[in-house]
């Protein structure tokens, strides 16, 4: 059988990608060498908002704001279809880089988006467990998260309401080209043939392009390490970012703090040394952390760029061959809004301007 389009890859770029094609008309194939949404959406830790948006440029935060913006639509379409909650949670979240709120209150002007910058009082008020070292917090109010292994769930049985043909433990070993297009992917099981093909297979781009053409990305696994506390009470309402790591609050009681950015290829193993760095690090912001109990301690690999931007765009070489990767940590950020302009790049290969920063 011949698909209109076949993405590789089934993470949740990969299966969101998949989604918006299949609603837009075409019908599309996922493949996946593993399962679906199981290495770094698994590992994710569902922050819906960048880290410091006064820091990002204009494509990447227009990413994320739009993206940010659909998710309650979205999730609330999954849960009528599926009765899946993916625990989508208007949380708000605390930016302990006080030093830059300058930056950010002229960030706020110019995109019309509310925050506040808090003394240490305030803070204190606001977020009692908190460490009485942190001199105050922007914050920003509009900051969501979810559950990502949750959003699987829903995004998984959605393909399958929605006719989209999963592959899972198929592994794309190379894309067949003829007539200067390529006509599908090969796997061990056999080709599955497609008009279009898109690549959202992460970390693994490289590995798969480079079968195929001498034209390189930048884009590299950089492993991720992530712990999970179980507290007795509820020690915090909003996420806490500070620099690069994160304290992120669940409904339930738990609490996660993240990550590292370590580059060690396609290594996936947790490491002692990480897991005291974090823990220590949780610690000084949230002294209470310090009586609750480490359940757990995991990895993922992140497709890791030296832009600032995923690659949203056609190969410079095969016409039919589209790009959707490279998110590094902001994935689930940007996911709805990276499909939507996958989509509309493929249903007209001209490129408008506004998708030239996300060009090869």
């Amino acid at each position: 059988m011949a698909y209109d389009a076949v993405v590789i890859g089934g993470g949740l770029i990969g299966m969101m990608t998949a989604r918006t094609l299949q609603l837009a008309g075409l019908k599309v194939a996922l493949l996946e060498k593993n399962r679906l949404g199981g290495e770094s959406s698994w590992a994710a830790a569902g922050i819906l908002a960048s880290f410091h948006p006064w820091r990002q440029n204009a494509a990447a935060g227009a990413l994320i704001e739009a993206s940010e913006s659909a998710f309650p639509n979205l999730v609330a379409q999954l849960q009528e279809e599926t009765g899946v909650n993916c625990g989508l949670l208007h949380c708000g979240m605390l930016v302990a880089n006080t030093d830059e709120r300058e930056r950010a209150l002229d960030w706020a002007r110019n995109h019309d988006a509310s925050i506040e910058v808090l003394d240490q009082a305030q803070l204190a008020r606001l977020e009692p467990h908190l460490a009485n070292t942190l001199e105050g917090a922007i914050r920003i109010p509009s900051a969501m998260q979810l559950q990502p292994r949750l959003l699987m769930d829903a995004l998984r049985e959605s393909l399958v309401l929605h006719g989209v043909k999963i592959f899972e433990s198929t592994e794309v070993r190379a894309l067949p080209v003829r007539a200067g297009k390529v006509t599908g992917a090969d796997t061990p099981q056999g080709t599955v043939a497609a008009g279009q093909v898109v690549v959202c297979s992460g970390a693994w781009v490289q590995q798969l392009l480079k079968t195929l053409s001498e034209a390189r990305t930048d884009i590299v696994p950089v492993r991720g390490q992530i712990l999970l506390f179980r507290t007795q009470q509820r020690l915090m309402s909003h996420i806490l970012v500070q620099d690069e790591r994160y304290l992120v609050p669940r409904e339930d009681p738990y609490i996660l703090c993240g990550s590292t950015m370590e580059h060690v290829g396609f290594d996936r193993t947790v490491t002692e040394e990480a897991k005291d760095v974090i823990r220590t690090w949780a610690i000084q912001r949230c002294p209470a952390l310090e009586e609750a109990e480490l359940v757990d301690h995991w990895t993922g690999l992140r497709p890791g760029t030296m832009r600032e931007t995923p690659y949203i765009c056609a190969h410079p070489e095969y016409e039919n061959l589209y790009m959707n990767a490279g998110h590094f940590r902001s994935g689930i950020a940007m996911s709805i809004a990276s499909a939507d302009l996958v989509c509309e790049l493929m249903a007209n290969p001209t490129v408008p301007p506004k998708m030239v920063p996300y060009g090869w």
